[in-house]
């Protein structure tokens, strides 16, 4: 009832899902209920709740920056991450594209809503770089694009403000998106976008898409 909801803390899940703490299984969580922003706890990792792409397929991503590498070194250290995962998440896991077409943008490029919060305006190859299942892909783990953040920021989103695209240890953490020469997109401790020396070591925060 809704003041067992309200205890347990799936009031905030949305019905019938687990607290953001509960550490469950995939077949115990319905992702279809769930609202863009919700945390929750899968075999033993912590996410976000991102967005319903439909069909089924939902993308998420973990709710707290990995371990540190330059920009150039993602997805060797994604595709490590995604080999510990539990073999029933492994198995909801779409297929990405095997390279994403990102483009590239420098910062002062780039006309915001705010202060290194929302993009806007993004075109080409930087703006097309949307996240979707690609059949003809991999299933793996992967960077967020410029233009995802830019999708997924906003009121009723998966990040409603600069402060929710922090990470919980205030990590600031990379994008798959290139910047000006010798310099990658990421978020900083306070979630705000700008561009970093891609030869700094800076957090991963691995996103998947998962079919149910």
């Amino acid at each position: 009832d809704f003041l067992t909801a309200v205890q347990n803390g799936s009031i905030d899940n949305n019905w019938g899902n687990p607290g953001p703490d509960d550490n469950v299984q995939p077949d115990q969580i319905n992702f279809s209920l769930m609202a863009p922003g919700t945390i929750f706890t899968m075999a033993g990792e912590q996410y976000r709740y991102l967005e319903n792409q439909g069909g089924g397929n939902h993308m998420i991503i973990r709710n707290e920056a990995g371990v540190q590498v330059s920009w150039d070194n993602q997805d060797s250290r994604l595709n490590q991450w995604y080999d510990t995962l539990d073999p029933s998440v492994q198995a909801m896991v779409q297929p990405v594209e095997n390279t994403f077409t990102v483009g590239s943008i420098a910062f002062d490029d780039v006309t915001f809503e705010g202060t290194g919060w929302i993009p806007l305006h993004l075109t080409g190859e930087v703006g097309a770089d949307n996240s979707a299942v690609d059949l003809s892909g991999t299933s793996r783990a992967f960077s967020l694009s410029l233009a995802d953040v830019a999708r997924l920021s906003g009121p009723g989103l998966a990040w409603e403000s600069r402060e929710e695209r922090r990470t919980g240890e205030m990590r600031t953490w990379w994008l798959r998106t290139p910047g000006e020469s010798g310099r990658g997109w990421r978020l900083t401790t306070g979630g705000t976008l700008q561009t970093f020396d891609s030869n700094a070591s800076i957090r991963i925060r691995p996103a998947l898409i998962v079919h149910q």
